[in-house]
């Protein structure tokens, strides 16, 4: 049995039909997986200071693992390991690589180890910045789970290091796998050890589901003959042409990192629960993020790198220019259903158990709140590695770091006026129907949050064309674009809405049922509604978005998997 699953896990995958529908079957049963722990998190558990000293303790394990781990990274190694593998069949030797390879790895286990000891030693007092909102006890709580989860970051970041050499050689099963198995290991530990040990069962199930993320690519590393060796005899010169590659991306990350951790310690300082609804809601705005946003920026970035290296700038902002306007078609009206189905979304998800209609109301007025920025958010995607293919790494930077301030401020701003403003507090609730709901300043979060990616996507678009100015038959073929597609998604938004108001007294909108009845029917009529006016309207953007669709499965090479971005 065990030698079969090592075979299963050391497959080659040589097409990109092969590569695509493997990696899309497990992203989706992760996906699910992580639906199922937060449903059973919210069933169970419910919004409460309880569940906001769980959130909290990922913060800074996050950090630590966009900050230091995230220097090794996939994208960043693929193209050494390659140089490598290209020479050692060249010349026949193997020594260079074994060094490159053991000075990695060497260099990774004595930072990480050495860092992991330090938090340890100065947790209490990091954990009062992150979250300087709770009582004693929670932060006794907090400083013991954050503890727990350096475990996380230590073997994410190994795994990412490591997994670099299987990917080269067409090994894509066990990488994966593991985001499964690692939320496979967090549902071990809300469903069985939560009950006997409470939310530290939960913590627990988090460090079992990062050993078993980083065990099930082992067996492929091995079978390769692929392990590292810790080393002393390290070459620096190696390392630091990694490191000075990744850096800038690597502090990008730390920064929206670091713009959550700041969020959330606002959110510690509000009603209890807050944590907790800010985070259920991210989860579920974050889904369509990750399988339209990610896979459009990870298909168009080898194509413009390659364009750019070849001079040829025009071709390169129509490759920008088609997956703008595929992210266009898909973001937008995924938004504005969004909005409307909020509560239905939110209920089938989340509504049972302890998770009351407060709760309901609060999750589903953020995730409307977040929503309005999804397209935004999978633009600054886009446009970010945009500027890595022209070989730019500091102005993404410098304009991430002028809208993380903004967020900050924004949120800050937002929650004074909310409190301060009887007329901004009263239309905002009118508006998310939240009127008399008990700690509803949360949801100021979810809309600075916005703001700040809308913000940087304006940013971004705007300096990426003082580089690499654009014509005016782009614009106006994209301002046509987006023209159709915005009336398209408003006329599909109100067919949807309309549709749950006919349907309101026809189904029982108690029973879970009668609420995905509503949802599919209300949902479908909005689909059906969006390609018919698109058609209606004679928008190419339906065949192209197909076009696009078959040439990123069919016509492209298999991508390097995306390294993991949360813990």
């Amino acid at each position: 049995m065990v030698s079969k699953i090592i075979k299963f896990l050391n497959q080659d995958l040589f097409s990109m039909n092969q590569a695509a529908l493997v990696l899309a079957v497990f992203s989706f049963l992760s996906q699910v997986f992580g639906l199922l722990r937060d449903h059973l998190l919210a069933s169970l558990v419910g919004p409460s200071a309880s569940l906001d000293v769980y959130y909290a303790a990922f913060r800074i394990p996050d950090f630590i693992y966009n900050s230091f781990g995230c220097l090794f990274s996939v994208t960043v190694l693929i193209p050494f390991i390659a140089q490598y593998i290209e020479k050692e069949k060249e010349e026949g030797s193997t020594n260079a690589f074994k060094r490159f390879l053991n000075s990695i790895f060497s260099v990774y286990m004595i930072g990480m180890t050495v860092l992991s000891l330090l938090l340890i030693i100065i947790m209490p007092w990091l954990t009062r910045l992150v979250a300087p909102g709770f009582n004693p006890t929670e932060h006794v709580q907090l400083v013991l789970y954050a503890r727990i989860m350096l475990i996380s970051p230590f073997l994410f970041g190994l795994a990412s290091l490591l997994s670099s050499f299987s990917q080269v050689q067409k090994k894509f099963f066990a990488f994966a796998i593991a985001p499964l198995m690692y939320n496979l290991g967090i549902l071990v530990g809300v469903i069985f050890l939560r009950p006997f040990m409470g939310m530290l069962g939960v913590v627990i199930g988090v460090a079992m589901g990062a050993v078993l993320y980083f065990g099930v690519q082992v067996p492929t590393l091995i079978r390769l003959g692929k392990l590292p060796r810790f080393d002393l005899n390290i070459d620096w010169d190696t390392v630091k042409r990694v490191m000075t590659l990744s850096l800038p991306r690597t502090l990008g990350s730390s920064l929206t990192t670091l713009t959550s951790i700041m969020i959330g310690a606002i959110a510690s300082l509000l009603a209890a629960g807050s944590i907790s609804i800010f985070q259920f809601s991210y989860n579920i705005e974050n889904t369509p993020l990750l399988i339209i946003g990610i896979s459009y920026a990870v298909a168009a970035f080898p194509t413009m790198t390659r364009m750019y290296a070849m001079g040829d700038k025009k071709e390169l902002l129509n490759v920008l220019y088609r997956a703008t306007r595929n992210i266009f078609f898909m973001t937008i009206p995924v938004s504005l259903l969004m909005i409307v189905l909020r509560a239905h979304v939110v209920r089938l998800l989340l509504g049972a158990g302890v998770f009351s209609w407060n709760d309901t109301r609060l999750v589903a007025a953020s995730v409307a709140l977040f929503s309005v920025s999804i397209a935004a958010q999978c633009m600054v995607l886009l446009l970010v590695r945009a500027f890595f293919a022209i070989g730019d790494t500091k102005t993404p930077l410098r304009i991430n770091i002028w809208s993380s301030v903004i967020t900050i401020a924004s949120a800050a701003g937002l929650l004074v006026m909310y409190h301060t403003n009887v007329f901004f507090h009263d239309f905002m609730d009118s508006l998310m129907r939240i009127d008399g709901t008990g700690g509803s300043t949360v949801i100021m979060l979810p809309l600075a949050f916005s703001i700040g990616e809308i913000i940087n996507a304006f940013g971004l678009w705007f300096y990426f064309h003082k580089k690499i100015p654009n014509t005016k038959t782009e614009n106006d073929i994209l301002s046509r674009t987006l023209a159709h597609i915005t009336a398209a998604s408003i006329i599909a938004a109100a067919a949807a809405y309309g549709t749950l108001a006919w349907m309101g007294n026809g189904v029982q909108q108690s029973h879970f049922l009668g609420i995905l009845i509503q949802a599919i029917v209300a949902g479908g009529v909005g689909v059906a509604m969006y390609g018919i006016v698109l058609r209606a309207l004679r928008n190419e953007d339906l065949s192209l978005f197909v076009e696009t669709a078959k040439s990123r499965f069919w016509k492209e090479k298999p991508m390097i998997v995306q390294e993991q971005q949360e813990l």
